[in-house]
C-alpha cells in the first residue's frame, strides 16, 4: 500500500532504488514487491526509463471507488442540489495526507464554471476551500503534525504560506461554517465550501461550489455561502450529525 500511496503521490516514473530509498525498504524487498504487483497489475514497468508507474489495477480500484462508494453515492444529491440551487459547478471532495482529492463533480446545464480539477485529480489541501472546510476541524496536534516540514506550494502566488497563516484561516472556517477559497487554485476563480460531519463530528468530506470571482458581488456570495452551508448540513445529517454539530452563523458570512 504504501507503494501504491508513493506512485500516486508523484505523479511521475520512479526507479527502484528511489522507491526503495523513498520507503526505507531493502532493494531487494521493494524489487521483490513491485515484481509481485505487475504481476497483478498495479504497477507498470516502463524499461526506456527503468522506472515504474501506477498499472491498470490501481485505477480500476480507484475508478469502482469513485463510483460506487458509500460517500460518494451520497453525494449524489447533494451535489444535484447545490448546482440546481446556485446554477454553478458544485464538488465532493475528501483529504487524503495534505492534499484533497476530487470525487466528483456536476456542472450546470447553462454555460458556467468548468472546473480545471478533473474527477480524481489532487490539490494541495491548503489552497483549496474543500481542503480547509475539512481541515478546519481537525485539532492543533494533528494540523501540527500534518504540516510539519511542509514545503508551502503556491500556483497563484496566494495563500497561506505557513501553519500561522493557516491556522488564522481555518479559525474564520470555524466560525462561519464555511471556507472561501479566492483565486489561490486557479485566478479568476473562487470557491465556497462546508463541511461534511459524521455523527461523532468528524468531517469525512467537503462540499463545494466554484464561480467566476467577476459574477458574484459579495451580496450574492453571501447567499450562495448560506445555500452551501445549509446543503452540507442536510449531507452531514444524513451521516447522523446534530443540528448543533454544524458550525456557522447567518449573520457572520465573512465575505469582503
Amino acid at each position: 500500500m504504501d507503494v501504491l500511496d508513493l506512485l500516486a503521490r508523484r505523479g511521475m516514473p520512479m526507479a527502484t532504488m528511489e522507491i526503495a530509498e523513498t520507503l526505507s525498504l531493502p532493494k531487494s524487498t521493494t524489487h521483490h514487491l513491485l515484481n509481485v504487483m505487475r504481476e497483478r497489475r498495479f504497477v507498470s514497468y516502463w524499461p526506456d526509463q527503468r522506472a515504474w508507474t501506477l498499472g491498470v489495477s490501481a485505477f480500476e480500484v480507484g475508478a469502482s471507488y469513485m463510483r460506487s462508494g458509500p460517500l460518494h453515492r451520497a453525494g449524489q444529491r447533494y451535489m444535484l442540489a447545490l448546482t440546481t440551487a446556485t446554477n454553478e459547478t458544485s464538488h465532493l471532495a475528501v483529504l487524503q495526507g495534505t492534499d484533497v482529492i476530487y470525487l466528483d463533480k456536476r456542472e450546470p446545464l447553462t454555460p458556467g464554471v468548468r472546473l480545471v480539477t478533473e474527477i480524481g485529480s489532487r490539490l494541495p489541501a491548503h489552497l483549496t476551500a474543500v481542503g480547509r472546510a475539512i481541515l478546519s476541524r481537525l485539532d492543533a496536534e494533528q494540523l501540527s503534525a500534518m504540516y510539519d516540514g511542509y514545503s508551502w506550494q503556491s500556483r497563484t502566488g496566494q495563500g497561506p504560506t505557513s501553519l500561522a497563516d493557516l491556522r488564522e484561516l481555518l479559525t474564520s472556517v470555524r466560525e462561519n461554517g464555511y471556507a472561501y477559497e479566492r483565486g489561490t487554485t486557479t485566478s479568476g476563480i473562487d470557491c465556497i465550501a462546508s463541511p461534511v460531519l459524521t455523527r461523532d463530528r468528524r468531517a469525512v468530506a467537503a462540499l463545494g461550489v466554484a464561480y467566476m470571482s467577476a459574477t458574484k458581488s459579495a451580496d450574492q456570495a453571501r447567499e450562495m455561502a448560506k445555500i452551501v452551508v445549509e446543503t452540507a448540513g442536510d449531507f452531514s445529517a444524513s451521516f447522523g450529525a446534530r443540528v448543533d454539530d454544524m458550525p456557522g452563523d447567518e449573520n457572520t458570512l465573512g465575505i469582503a
